[in-house]
């Protein structure tokens, strides 16, 4: 008999929804013109992406003129670490950032703090000067809440530019606090049943304050050329109204699904250790770590029994090395191995990861009787 597969991967990617993709197709069809051509076509195109932009800032509660369209979450956060504040100087950060801002910050220069035995960041006045306030909304790998209204306070009192990334939120947790306090945001919403290839950096006055990585043409207030997608940015339009509006609902149903995957999974008695806080976390979010497992057979064995999750960020899933964050708890490298995040979605059927968690203590089960 087929094992039947359970997605457990979400924080790399949720599946597009049905109604965001027809929104995309319906665009793509009906605006097939450059929106910066002066002709019919493009003046349609024009309109259909000034039209998502209008809806995403409504949805966010911003001024339209904020919101930046990029290929990603990787080049919104690039965008802002290497274009906000005075160049010269560093960032201030913890290692709970994604590898799209932790590695352009190397080249300003870091000024790092550390962080608790949950995982958060021990915001703090830098004991020199910074050019720029970065911390993550909510750490992509325990799934820890970041304290970003005191990185937002700080970087007020310093006269700075306070980023953050809230690729992990969109849809789980609330972003007014981010916007109200002035801090420039990225956003991925193929994370919140979007679409990849696009995403959002939203901030205040981003024409004068960011300066572009890339030079051409004159689109998105002249910090990001290049041809926009008018079907992108309404399908994603969409699927961040969705996001915001259903935030609360998508939240609970989250938690109940992790609530139904960890008690099944403890009901096997697998040796097993939840890093992930039990307070302030993402809603769909469970880090485990696993002792005695040789963690190199550990995703691909899950993967085998039909579980599939990660060892961390898709984006460095091929790194030689486990997440800094696990470094930064004290982890060992080996044990750092061993540990294995699952994340859920918001439509997920409770009875089936309750199946899928026994069945993937089933599986740890045996590896660790190998050990």
């Amino acid at each position: 008999m087929t094992t039947a597969t359970q997605f457990c991967d979400f924080n790399a990617g949720a599946p597009a929804l049905p109604e965001v993709v027809a929104r995309f197709v319906e665009v793509e069809g009906r605006c097939p013109g450059n929106p910066a051509s002066a002709h019919g076509a493009g003046r349609r195109a024009r309109a259909a992406l000034e039209e998502a932009r209008q809806r995403i800032a409504a949805a966010l509660g911003i001024a339209a003129a904020d919101v930046v369209f990029t290929s990603g979450g990787t080049e919104a956060a690039n965008l802002a670490v290497r274009g906000l504040g005075d160049l010269g100087l560093p960032v201030a950060l913890a290692p709970t950032e994604h590898a799209a801002v932790h590695e352009p910050a190397q080249a300003r220069g870091v000024v790092a703090w550390a962080v608790d035995p949950d995982g958060r960041a021990m915001v703090a006045p830098p004991a020199r000067p910074v050019g720029l306030i970065a911390l993550v909304h909510a750490q992509s790998e325990l799934g820890a809440v970041q304290p970003v209204g005191a990185a937002i306070a700080l970087a007020a009192a310093l006269g700075v530019p306070c980023f953050v990334d809230a690729a992990q939120t969109l849809g789980r947790l609330p972003l007014d606090d981010l916007f109200a306090g002035g801090a420039c945001v990225a956003l991925s919403p193929h994370k919140a049943g979007g679409l990849r290839g696009h995403g959002i950096l939203a901030g205040p006055d981003l024409a004068r304050r960011l300066q572009p990585l890339l030079r051409g043409g004159a689109q998105e207030l002249g910090v990001r050329p290049g041809t926009q997608s008018p079907a992108l940015a309404a399908a994603n339009a969409l699927a961040i109204e969705l996001a915001v509006r259903e935030q609360v609902a998508r939240a609970a149903h989250m938690t109940a699904a992790r609530a139904a995957f960890l008690g099944a999974l403890a009901a096997t008695s697998v040796d097993s250790r939840l890093l992930t806080p039990t307070m302030a976390s993402l809603p769909n979010t469970a880090m485990l770590y696993f002792p005695g497992v040789d963690g190199r057979n550990l995703v691909p064995a899950l993967d085998l029994a039909g579980v599939q999750a990660s060892h961390g960020s898709a984006c460095s899933s091929g790194a030689p090395t486990p997440p800094r964050i696990l470094a930064a708890l004290g982890l060992a490298e080996a044990d750092a191995r061993a540990c294995v995040r699952f994340s859920f979605g918001w439509r997920d059927d409770l009875e089936s990861l309750r199946r899928t968690g026994g069945r993937a203590g089933e599986v740890v089960r045996a590896l660790q009787k190998k050990n």
